[in-house]
């Protein structure tokens, strides 16, 4: 298979850096758009993260999915070493060329992969997304998914779980298929039709690339934008046959590809990398482009996916809370134990709880005011007691403290 790549990838005009990154490396035959999130440093360290142990699994001959499972690992365990770092993860969408006509495509996220074929734009990946889901639903149309408030809140990410759900799809491809790697910044500012004509216009793929951005950015700009472009120069139908037959014979279930996106995600094992010397360079480059991640050095600040680093949060400071507020109860029982006798509006009253109190909400309680005992009645030593501080009569039995109540009642009046 003989392919023509370039790529692009901008900033946009609100964001104050890049979180996307890219892999191209032809000589592994695997391309692939990740765009981070988690705040100023950690989207930007996630995506750089998955592609780099994305493209050392495959250089150590993992198949897609499980070099995909690698790069969560290398995400989460890229996190848990900074707590500056906690809450990123990132999008990933990967394409990687096996024997005759075949792609493998691994995804998680809501950037996406299209193949234009005779003018017809097909997205090949599904949006791992909220407003997705309340498509599929039949809540929102897809209009109103486009204009949604929360189309940015992803649902499935790397870095979030270490078990994360991989879509993987096999598809065919033929002479003159052009495919599209993008981040989300793309599709959000741009319509597909419009990606359709942009993507189908001319032969130079450098150029395709850099006009898909550049209509991103016009059109607002409003996220990092980043594509990788695929012009399928050569695909030989020949060795389809063969190919699926070992894949059969290692996935009996796997269904036949029929040029479609398999319903049900497949694991389909290389056979053969699409070797450097049938991978043609860019059209618009002098030379081969050289195996490369490409990334923006300045720290970005994507959309803040509050949900996300909210749980995320939660889950850090939870045995905290559970303990302060375990700690709480058992203050209030301590304070709230006790009974004793003082006055109140100038008659003798029963409160309940510490005399010297704690805090501002953890006083004491006026529970009763004793009615027809005022306080000048009291002798002089019981007057005394009653009105000095913290009261008389302390005790955690209600009864007692009303024994106590009627004692003073009984005993003589003040002269």
């Amino acid at each position: 298979m003989k392919l023509a790549v370039a790529y692009a990838t901008d900033v946009g005009r609100v964001r104050e850096g890049n979180e996307d990154n890219l892999l191209v490396d032809e000589h592994l035959g695997v391309f692939a758009v990740a765009d981070g999130m988690g705040g100023h440093r950690g989207g930007e360290v996630a995506s750089s993260t998955a592609v780099e142990a994305l493209r050392a699994a495959i250089a150590a001959g993992q198949t897609i999915d499980a070099a995909i499972t690698t790069a969560n690992t290398a995400v989460i365990e890229r996190a848990s070493g900074d707590p500056t770092l906690t809450g990123m993860g990132t999008t990933l969408t990967a394409l990687h060329p096996l024997a005759g006509t075949r792609l493998l495509i691994g995804h998680v996220g809501d950037s996406r992969a299209y193949r234009l074929r005779d003018g017809e734009l097909e997205r090949l990946t599904e949006d791992h997304s909220l407003v997705e889901e309340l498509v599929r639903d039949g809540r929102i149309t897809r209009e109103q998914a486009e204009v949604h408030p929360q189309r940015n809140i992803v649902t499935r990410a790397l870095g979030v779980d270490a078990d994360v759900e991989i879509d993987l799809l096999t598809i065919a491809v033929q002479t003159g298929d052009r495919l599209l790697i993008c981040s989300d910044g793309l599709t959000s500012m741009v319509r597909e039709r419009e990606v359709a004509r942009l993507l189908g216009t001319g032969d130079n793929m450098q150029e395709i690339a850099e006009h898909l951005v550049q209509k991103a950015v016009d059109n607002g700009g409003e996220d990092n934008v980043t594509v990788v472009v695929i012009h399928v120069l050569e695909a030989d139908p020949a060795h389809d046959d063969a190919a699926l037959v070992t894949d059969a014979q290692n996935d009996p279930s796997a269904p036949e590809v029929d040029g479609r996106t398999a319903v049900q995600p497949i694991v389909a094992t290389p056979l053969a990398s699409a070797p450097s010397a049938d991978l043609a360079a860019p059209p618009s480059r002098n030379e081969p482009i050289e195996p490369t991640v490409v990334s923006d050095s300045e720290l970005p600040r994507r959309r803040r996916r509050w949900w996300r680093v909210f749980g995320k949060a939660t889950l850090a400071i939870l045995p905290i809370l559970l303990v302060l507020g375990a700690g709480a109860v058992a203050l209030h029982w301590v304070t709230y134990r006790d009974y004793y006798v003082g006055t109140a509006h100038g008659s003798v009253a029963v409160f309940k709880g510490d005399p010297d109190g704690i805090v501002s909400w953890w006083n004491p309680k006026l529970q009763w005011v004793v009615t027809g005992l005022p306080v000048s009645r009291l002798a002089e030593a019981s007057r005394a007691q009653v009105q000095a501080h913290g009261g008389m009569c302390h005790t955690e039995s209600r009864r007692a403290v009303e024994a106590c109540v009627a004692r003073l009642q009984r005993l003589p009046a003040a002269p």
